[in-house]
């Protein structure tokens, strides 16, 4: 009888440790949770690269307000990038590195939000920047 009054004080302080843990707001700043319990707690999309730019205010492309716009980066097929090369040879632009090209990350962006990359480069200095080095940061870490 002792015994089971033992394992239920056990079961009762892991389940109040497990409680806590677990609460809202519990451990903030801190990373308490262990590589498999990271595994389940990940979002779905914890992989993407794709990019969502939020324009404050909204701005105005090709006569729609946005509010925001989504780069669907995962989407990017080799035909493409390639669609962006020729685009950029037609143009005589001769591109050594993608990731340090301005216009073909600009035209990558626009491949990946179905925006022309010349309205991608007429947007605001501040969301052209940001856009294009989010095509960059894609390029970079898909080994381009």
């Amino acid at each position: 009888m002792e015994d089971n009054k033992i394992m239920e004080t056990e079961n009762t302080a892991q389940g109040a440790a497990e409680m806590a843990q677990n609460a809202p707001g519990a451990g903030a700043g801190t990373d308490t949770t262990t590589a498999e319990g990271a595994a389940q707690n990940a979002p779905a999309d914890a992989h993407s690269m794709n990019y969502t730019h939020t324009f404050n205010p909204p701005i105005e492309i090709t006569g729609t307000q946005y509010k925001s716009l989504t780069f669907y980066f995962d989407r990017l097929t080799g035909e493409d990038v390639e669609a962006v090369e020729l685009e950029l040879q037609q143009r005589n632009i001769i591109v050594l590195d993608a990731t340090v090209s301005s216009a073909f990350q600009c035209g990558i962006a626009a491949r990946a939000s179905g925006i022309g990359a010349d309205e991608i480069a007429r947007l605001p200095l501040r969301h052209y920047l940001k856009i294009k080095n989010a095509a960059r940061d894609f390029l970079v870490a898909v080994g381009y």
